[in-house]
């Protein structure tokens, strides 16, 4: 730079000058300087607050699942039916122990729906052997027959919680399930919650075992790796660990022991992570943040206290991307302001003389004297700058006198407009305030910005202030902002004690929603539905009473011909023992269908039943007798299977006959080109179950749930009551019939039919 030109400038030249650097570039440098180092610092600490927040949170969060399920099983190991079952079992009352096993197994399967991580419930005496079991597959739970329980004295997790004191939770390490001596397939993570049963002597007969799914714990580390870009840990209290990164895939994992992180991270870090140091904490290059896991601490037994932990490790490097930005743009700020400082010597030397001229008319002019003009000679832009400001200046004066015109009518119009919006405003606010219907503003991320004391009401009364997610309350929101993104919208949201009513309106910074229960109403509406198909079965059924009676009469008199000459030849001479056994069959069939027509006139009139033992594999050879021919010329064969260790079934022999003819007929005409009709037995718990399944056309969905149906039939010839008698029969002895079937491949009917107490013994 030339300092003997800056010498030459004015006194006013210098002076702005000298301001320029002072006031601009060196503050400017320092401020740069600083604006580096607190941005350094700032988000260094706010990002490892950030960082031990989230973990601290998840870990809280974890830990409260836990407490939650341990009250649970405390509850379960003291409630009156696990009492029930021990004192069935001591006391060897086999129908009470029957009973109260099943009522246990019910509250068992109860909680493993609650909980959807619950992957079995078992309870386990002290030898070893399950007593109840209930198992999760994918999103269904069963209970486990007896048959299938097994022995699990040799578990670990056995052994260790029969140790445990009466009161206490036993917690397993993370570890795979094992059933038959194998590891479960697909392969998942499984912690094992337990504690103690005790008998009426207040002696350890058992434990009560919770097998979870460490999916939820792999859900938590999994959304901590996804937020940071980093790796997420969970250790156990045994020494093991399971990490989970931002690319790891669903459901893979890999459980190491920790003396393993030495080879990944440095060995301040692995001491800090493993020995529960400090967190958060930064060094050797890498962030580090963990929290233990704290669930039960009143009630977890010794064996089971460790050090739960979750962590979040990702490189330092990382966090510093942002601060090597900074450092770049105040880099180009200073060269940009060493331009500047350049910039501006040379142009004083040409401006700053002609401006203090401007300077002063434009003081002038500020002032309201707009008759001021200023005088400029030559043609370059200074000059044309003077002519333009002698322009404005007359323009400005000639605006001045319009805008004073101009000025205090505008005032009268905003006070007067100011006025009307403020009484609307009013209004509207009352009509919001005080309306019966909810009234909703969301944001375009699912924040509530307005509601009125309705909504409040529709949101359970709970402080739902602006800016909370309206997605806490309705959780089906997000679905419903993505169907009414474009267009208006009327919908129905489900909720565990109400039915809300919504109309969605999108705008431009959200919707607007306005909200009404409509449980009550939804109510009625099932109510009506329920009484009129009520109405109309009433009426079905007095209508099959009617023709139910006319049958009767009807084919009641052919039939006790028939059964008169059947009984007339009997005792013919010379007849053959074949053609006997055939007539003492056909007479029996008469009686049979004699019977058939009472219980049909029945159907509508229902009439005591009359049970003996029967021997199901007697009836089905009678039963068979008469369907074997028709079914031979239609190619179909029988099967049977199971029937040798079944037990008499307590039955009306006539009815039973009646039930496994329909079945065995339909069957039949299900298979036009043939097949294999299978008939087989079993015994599960306390009563019989008899599986009718052919190889035929199938069902359709539609047509499979009104089977049962008085008067349905797919059949030109038939009536439509078959199945409907063939359900009421079944039914009237105690039992249960049910079909499934697949089109075009198979239909099964299941018949389920009581056994007495001894029968099961």
């Amino acid at each position: 730079m030339n300092f003997s030109h800056f010498s030459a400038l004015g006194r006013l030249s210098r002076r702005i000058y000298s301001a320029f650097l002072f006031a601009t570039v060196v503050p400017t440098a320092l401020a740069g300087a600083i604006g580096v180092y607190l941005s350094l610092q700032t988000l260094k600490n706010e990002t490892l607050r950030n960082l031990d927040q989230e973990v601290s949170v998840r870990s809280q969060g974890i830990g409260r699942f836990f407490d939650q399920l341990s009250s649970e099983l405390l509850y379960l190991a003291n409630e009156r039916g696990l009492i029930d079952v021990i004192a069935a079992r001591q006391a060897k009352n086999i129908t009470l122990l029957q009973i109260s096993t099943s009522r246990l197994e019910s509250d068992y399967a109860a909680l493993a729906r609650l909980y959807p991580h619950i992957y079995q419930i078992r309870l386990i005496a002290a030898d070893g052997q399950e007593w109840v079991r209930i198992d999760r597959k994918w999103d269904n739970v069963y209970v486990v027959p007896r048959a299938a329980l097994q022995s699990k004295g040799d578990r670990y997790y056995f052994r260790e919680a029969m140790e445990v004191k009466l009161g206490q939770i036993y917690v397993s390490p993370l570890d795979l399930n094992v059933e038959f001596g194998k590891i479960e397939w697909p392969e998942r993570p499984v912690i094992r919650v337990a504690t103690p049963v005790a008998g009426a002597n207040g002696q350890k007969i058992g434990v009560l075992i919770i097998n979870l799914h460490a999916d939820i714990l792999m859900e938590q580390i999994q959304q901590m790796a996804n937020a940071r870009q980093g790796v997420a840990y969970l250790l156990d209290n045994q020494g093991h660990y399971v990490s989970r990164s931002a690319d790891s895939k669903t459901g893979e994992f890999s459980m190491e022991e920790v003396g393993k992180l030495n080879t990944i991270f440095p060995a301040a870090i692995t001491k800090n992570l493993i020995e529960s140091g400090s967190s958060p904490k930064l060094g050797d290059g890498w962030i580090i943040a963990h929290a233990p896991i704290n669930y039960a601490r009143q009630a977890i037994a010794e064996n089971s206290k460790g050090k739960w932990r979750i962590a979040l490790v990702f490189p330092e490097r990382q966090l510093f991307l942002a601060v090597f930005n900074l450092y770049l743009l105040y880099a180009v700020l200073f060269a940009a302001l060493v331009v500047t400082a350049l910039g501006g010597y040379a142009l004083s030397r040409r401006l700053l003389r002609p401006l203090e001229d401007l300077s002063k008319e434009t003081d002038a002019i500020i002032r309201g004297d707009f008759t001021r003009r200023v005088s400029v000679s030559g043609n370059d832009e200074i000059a044309a700058l003077g002519n333009k400001f002698n322009s404005m200046a007359g323009r400005l004066y000639e605006s001045s006198l319009a805008i004073n015109a101009n000025r205090d009518r505008l005032e009268q119009e905003v006070r007067t407009r100011t006025q009307e919006l403020e009484h609307e405003r009013a209004s509207l606010a009352a009509v919001i305030e005080h309306t019966a219907d909810g009234i909703l503003a969301i944001d375009n991320q699912s924040d509530i910005c307005l509601l009125n004391p309705a909504a409040i009401c529709l949101l359970g009364g709970q402080p739902a202030r602006p800016g909370v997610s309206l997605t806490l309350f309705w959780p089906q929101w997000p679905d419903i902002v993505r169907d009414a993104m474009n267009t208006s919208l009327r919908c129905d949201v489900q909720l565990p004690q109400q039915i809300i009513s919504l109309a969605v309106t999108p705008t431009s910074a959200g919707f607007i929603v306005v909200a009404r229960d409509v449980s009550r109403e939804r109510a009625i509406q099932e109510e009506r539905r329920e009484l009129d198909r009520q109405m109309f079965q009433m009426e079905k059924l007095t209508t099959l009473g009617e023709l139910a009676m006319g049958m009767a009469h009807e084919i009641g008199n052919p039939l006790a011909g028939m059964k008169a000459v059947a009984q007339a030849m009997q005792y013919e001479e010379d007849i053959p023992p074949g053609l006997i056994e055939a007539l003492k069959r056909m007479e029996a069939e008469v009686d049979r269908l004699s019977d058939f027509l009472r219980s049909f006139h029945g159907f509508a009139t229902p009439h005591a039943i009359h049970t003996i033992p029967c021997d199901l594999a007697h009836i089905l050879d009678d039963v068979l007798f008469w369907t074997r021919k028709d079914a031979m010329n239609r190619g179909i064969s029988f099967k049977l299977e199971s029937f040798d260790s079944l037990p008499a079934l307590a039955a009306d022999p006539q009815q039973l006959k009646q039930v496994f003819l329909n079945l065995l007929m339909n069957a039949v005409h299900a298979m036009p080109e043939g097949g294999v009709v299978t008939v087989k037995a079993s015994i599960a718990e306390n009563s019989a179950r008899i599986q009718i399944c052919d190889t035929g056309v199938g069902i359709e969905p539609p047509v499979l749930n009104r089977i049962f149906e008085p008067f349905f039939t797919t059949r030109r010839e038939g009536t439509g009551l078959g199945l409907a008698i063939v359900r009421k029969i079944v039914e009237q002895h105690g039992g249960t019939i049910d079909a499934r079937s697949t089109p075009g491949y198979e239909t099964c009917f299941s018949i389920t039919w009581p056994l007495t107490g001894n029968q099961y013994v």
